[in-house]
């Protein structure tokens, strides 16, 4: 029988030789099947998988199944493909991927004439299918080997810890490359695992510490995850599924599940009890590098090279909600202890921080903070137990501690030695481990919550004086020419040649010679506060000045410096140095508002969100000429410029080491900030000492003559508003509101709320009065509202309208004006009313003054309605950005387009949204809308009550 083997065998090695084709050599081996049943038994993973891996996988994956035939594993092959089956155990002759492979049914296997398999895989093949095409044990996904050249690594060189995770009592585990070790808490080897078949991504130790959760896998090949006893090392169980390593694998909270994050772009759900899968999480494009449940084990969070974090109910695997804000990939996640909160680390050097709202159903997560960190990618973050800090670490080696109470780091900046793989935050808060790339660990005390700047920090470069107003009396009137010749200072120019003047003085001048420059002298005492200010009005000047303050030595004083804290650049278009609409900047959802906004020396703060794609931000005041900050001017910006979100540094403060610029805003002044008096230049000073002070005063542009007159006041501030009304100038319609609008000039450094009051409305109006302008803001809107059975009167009405504010500990009263000159008519063509969303069609509307709750952060669906007269089908349009009249800063109507609000043609009724971002103070306030209709009409007023957290 061997001779015959032998003989048969020789046979068929010349026949091959001198025939030399693939097809007929594999005919041979078919008819030589005798030869082939004798053979010893095949190995599915040590013969056959090495010959599959070579020629077919790369077109076959579950990414690429051309023909809709996937090989990475045995039952998904067994199963064949859009053809049908692929094998017949038993009978290679039937089996078309033996016979496309040998050439004997077209198409052969590998297409476009690529390389295919040898004469001896072939048999090796033929062999197997002939023995039935046995695989591996079960039918689950097997363990596959990477055969790649091994290179070993020179003796010297150190091998690197991948991964770190300590007990509760100090007890850590450390890993190497296909090692793991668990280490008494004096360093000393407790426990050696088995060997892993690559490298360790993670490690986690269970709640009460007796077993060790391990991930790695084979680089595209497989994932596994693995859980071993922590006293013996002995495996409890193993989880692959995944077609390539685990870069993260975690218990959940009460430890029923563990969840397994792969670079295969899945999250896989296992059963912590029996390791079986539960479920595959699908919807990642990029590799998922970090994953973490919330406490109460309802729901995962992911981070993925896509540059998004997702929301994942564990029950059903649904995706509740993305955040793509990133604008690299996202490569670390955590969410706080109470669950409120989910952070992420990405490779654009940001942490971002997201209120998580979507807890059980699909629900946007709004970002509430976005913090520029590092000159490097954010690869790893942790929260401490006590949720008052988190730890951040940069590629670069830079260790930062970060207060959660407002997202500033404690502390100076630890530099590691060398880059971080993993870290484990001690069970007290008080220290962290870092495992990094040489091989070693690193310890790192944490600063105290405690040291964290106050949330409601003051933050300006005087902040330890208080402000001290004075009363010179009467402002002491001068001439340039008359000082210099009584101060002898005819012939001379320059800071030594400053013209003293009193405290309190008006001086008219003229910049003569081009680049001349005049200089005064005056004396101020700790904290007071002055203005300096130009004005040409009358002179028929041509002068545009700039005026500074300087110390006696004729040194720039720092007013304040601004921390850049975010980085951006205009898109789309650039801006003149007047419009407030329309900002549109990089990064813009990263951004709050009231946040000041930098560019090229100007500082303005930020109004109100784009609307969509096609808008950009509001800046101050939200109407006219926009306003600037610290003194500085309005300046043209253009596409492109780079911009800020800044940060005023307290008094001594360092500043954050976070690769962002630092600028330093000096007492100085081109035009005034808020662009209400032409050329003239204005500065608030506050003197951060008692001395002598020098104002300097030029053209801007370096310009003079005999034309370049000025008049230069220094005088002490004085703190005040003046109040003014924009009336109703229509009758009022019953069923039907007038929208009015009351504004303030502030003058001086006034920032405080005003209110207005009103008297002598007519019996059974209703309005929205008292209306607070609140601070800092320009304007706020009011309505007159005449419900149906409103009685008429006699005449025109003019209720009065007054103003006041506390100023410095004193109540100021003044004047607005009148609502106007009101008169009742008969209904129009339509009247307005607001209506909850609530699926009940037949839900009442609100009526005048019913309070809507709704928290900070949050959004609120609402309808309004339209009941129009017979015959009326015109649209009604209720405005754009500003469609809701009278929110509080910081609430608005969401998700307008660029239609904004309307009530269609021949339609009645339009839902709408508001918005509360998370910056608005909590508090009550009367809102309305106003449609276009009869020349303008409004809604019942209703409040709307923003609620504290």
């Amino acid at each position: 029988m061997q001779n015959l083997r032998t003989a048969r065998i020789r046979f068929v090695t010349i026949l091959m030789n001198s025939i030399c084709t693939k097809t007929t050599a594999a005919l041979f081996l078919l008819f030589t099947s005798g030869a082939l049943r004798a053979a010893e038994p095949v190995d599915y993973a040590n013969d056959v998988l090495p010959i599959f891996e070579k020629y077919c996988m790369a077109c076959h994956t579950a990414d690429e199944a051309q023909g809709g035939f996937v090989m990475q594993s045995f039952p998904e092959m067994m199963r064949g493909g859009e053809t049908g089956p692929a094998i017949t155990p038993g009978v290679p002759s039937s089996s078309r991927l033996f016979l496309m492979a040998a050439g004997q049914l077209e198409p052969v296997m590998p297409p476009d004439d690529a390389q295919g398999p040898n004469e001896q895989e072939l048999a090796t093949l033929a062999t197997w299918i002939e023995q039935g095409a046995i695989g591996p044990d079960g039918a689950s996904e097997m363990k596959r080997e990477l055969r790649v050249p091994k290179i070993e690594p020179s003796g010297s060189a150190s091998q690197p810890l991948t991964a770190i995770a300590t007990r509760s009592d100090g007890v850590r585990g450390i890993a190497k490359f296909q090692q793991v070790q668990v280490l008494h808490t004096d360093g000393s080897e407790a426990i050696k695992l088995p060997p892993q078949p690559g490298k360790i991504n993670s490690l986690v130790f269970s709640g009460d510490g007796t077993s060790l959760l391990v991930a790695s896998g084979v680089t595209g090949l497989y994932g596994r995850a693995a859980v071993y006893k922590t006293a013996t090392g002995d495996l409890i169980g193993e989880m692959i599924g995944h077609k390539d390593e685990v870069e993260s694998a975690i218990f959940s909270a009460d430890e029923r599940f563990i969840a397994t994050a792969s670079y295969d772009q899945k999250i896989i759900l296992w059963d912590a009890k029996t390791f079986e899968q539960i479920r595959t999480l699908e919807g990642h494009n990029g590799a998922v590098l970090s994953i973490a449940f919330t406490p109460d084990s309802s729901v995962l969070v992911s981070g993925s090279a896509d540059e998004t974090v997702k929301v994942w109910d564990v029950q059903t695997g649904r995706r509740l909600d993305t955040m793509s804000q990133p604008e690299g990939e996202v490569l670390a996640v955590a969410v706080s202890p109470n669950g409120k909160l989910v952070l992420g680390g990405s490779a654009d050097n940001r942490l971002r921080v997201w209120n998580l709202l979507s807890t059980k159903t699909e629900r946007i997560n709004p970002l509430i903070t976005s913090r520029y960190l590092d000159e490097s990618p954010l690869i790893h973050l942790a929260i401490t137990p006590d949720a008052t800090r988190c730890v951040v670490i940069g590629e670069s080696g830079n260790l930062k501690t970060i207060a959660m109470k407002n997202w500033t780091q404690i502390g100076a900046t630890q530099i590691l030695d060398g880059v971080a793989t993993d870290m484990s935050i001690a069970a007290d808060g008080s220290h962290v481990l870092v495992s990094t790339i040489r091989g070693d660990v690193m310890r790192f005390d944490l600063p105290p919550a405690s040291d964290a700047m106050p949330v409601d920090s003051k933050s300006n470069a005087s902040e330890e004086i208080a402000a001290v107003y004075v009363d010179t009396g009467t402002m002491v009137v001068a001439d340039e020419a008359t000082l210099r010749k009584s101060q002898s200072l005819a012939d001379q120019a320059g800071h030594d040649a400053a013209m003293a003047i009193p405290r309190g003085a008006e001086v008219s001048g003229v910049i003569s010679q081009p680049g001349e420059e005049d200089w005064f002298t005056f004396n101020a005492r700790a904290g007071e506060m002055w203005v300096i200010e130009t004005d040409s009005s009358g002179m028929d000047s041509r002068i545009d000045s700039i005026v500074e303050v300087r110390d006696s030595n004729a040194h720039p004083i720092i007013q304040t410096r601004l921390q850049a804290v975010r980085d951006s650049y205009f898109t789309f278009r650039g801006k003149d140095s007047t419009q407030t609409g329309d900002f549109r900047v990089f990064a813009w959802q990263e951004m709050k508002l009231g946040e000041y906004f930098y560019a090229s020396g100007e500082v303005n703060r930020l109004w109100l969100y784009p609307r969509g794609a096609d808008s950009g931000f509001d800046v101050f005041p939200g109407m006219g000429s926009r306003w600037t900050y610290f003194g500085t001017s309005g300046t043209v910006h253009a596409l492109g410029e780079p911009a800020y979100i800044v940060r005023p540094l307290g008094h001594d403060e360092s500043p954050l080491a976070n690769g962002l610029p630092v600028f330093d805003i000096a007492y100085e002044n081109d035009d005034n900030p808020s662009q209400t008096k032409g050329k003239d230049s204005y500065l608030i000073f506050k003197a951060p000492s008692t001395g002598r002070f020098l104002v300097r005063l030029r053209d801007t542009r370096g310009e003079g003559g005999d034309s370049y007159k000025y008049r230069l006041r220094v005088r002490p501030a004085d703190p005040i508003f003046t109040p003014s009304v924009r009336a109703i100038g229509a009758p009022l319609l019953k069923g039907s509101g007038r929208e009015l609008m009351v504004m303030v000039d502030r003058q001086d450094g006034f920032d405080s709320e005003v209110t207005f009051e009103i008297e002598g409305l007519p019996e059974g109006l209703i309005s929205n009065f008292p209306i607070t302008i609140q601070a800092g803001q320009r304007f706020a809107t009011g309505t007159i509202y005449a419900p149906e059975g409103t009685p008429n009167w006699e005449g025109e009405v003019q209720p009065k309208i007054t103003a006041r504010a506390l100023i410095n500990h004193r109540w100021i009263e003044r004047d607005a004006g009148v609502a106007g000159k009101l008169t009742l008519a008969d209904r129009g063509n339509a009247t307005l009313a607001i209506y909850p969303n609530s699926g009940d069609a037949s839900a009442k509307s609100f009526e005048p003054h019913d309070i809507i709750p709704v928290r900070r952060g949050e959004t609120i669906s609402l309808i309004v309605r339209a009941d129009r007269k017979e015959g009326f089908k015109n649209q009604i349009a209720l405005g754009n950005e500003q469609a809701g009249r009278n929110l509080p800063f910081g609430a608005y109507v969401d998700n307008i387009g660029l239609n904004g609000l309307l009530i269609r043609e021949n339609e009645s009724e339009r839902p709408f949204f508001i918005t509360v971002d998370e910056m608005t103070q909590p508090g009550r306030r009367l809102f309305f809308l106003n449609g276009n209709s009869d020349g303008g009409i409004t809604t019942p007023p209703i409040t709307l009550e923003v609620l504290s957290d």
